[in-house]
């Protein structure tokens, strides 16, 4: 029987950031598009583009296997009702941040407009502020220390 290889932890990406920024970015995690029509539109990318199904892969999410950078699609509307969950509207980037609740508090003592608070997810946290033009932008960290 073959021995199996021990699992290496994904290396710590460093920054992307200057060193000046106020929440360090270590790189871009994912692209969200938001849709009411989940199997149609994985479908339209999967035939169209040939993407192949990522990490996550429910009516609410599904990610794509499109690294470096990964392609995800929302139903905002399967979990309507509950304001944490609700993510519908324009496409968003997830930036990787260290500490999603930390950033926040930083956002906030700048004054920026917090659109969701930081929710915890089996794999992640995440929160959604936007930049003063109306961009929703994600903050991103994701458990096991891994980015982009």
């Amino acid at each position: 029987m073959a021995r199996a290889k021990p699992k290496k932890s994904p290396a710590k990406p460093q920054p992307i950031s200057s060193k000046k920024a106020l929440i360090p970015v270590r790189a871009l995690d994912f692209v969200m598009y938001n849709t009411k029509e989940m199997k149609a539109t994985r479908a339209f990318y999967q035939k169209l583009f040939g993407f192949k199904r990522g990490h996550e892969w429910s009516e609410f999410w599904s990610e794509f296997d499109t690294a470096p950078l990964t392609f995800c699609l929302n139903d905002g509307t399967s979990r309507a009702g509950d304001p944490k969950w609700d993510w519908d509207g324009a496409a968003c980037v997830a930036l990787a941040v260290d500490d999603v609740p930390a950033a926040i508090a930083k956002c906030r003592k700048q004054g920026v407009k917090i659109l969701i608070e930081p929710v915890e997810t089996r794999v992640c946290w995440m929160a959604w502020i936007a930049d003063p033009a109306g961009n929703r932008i994600c903050l991103h960290s994701r458990k096991d220390g891994s980015a982009g």
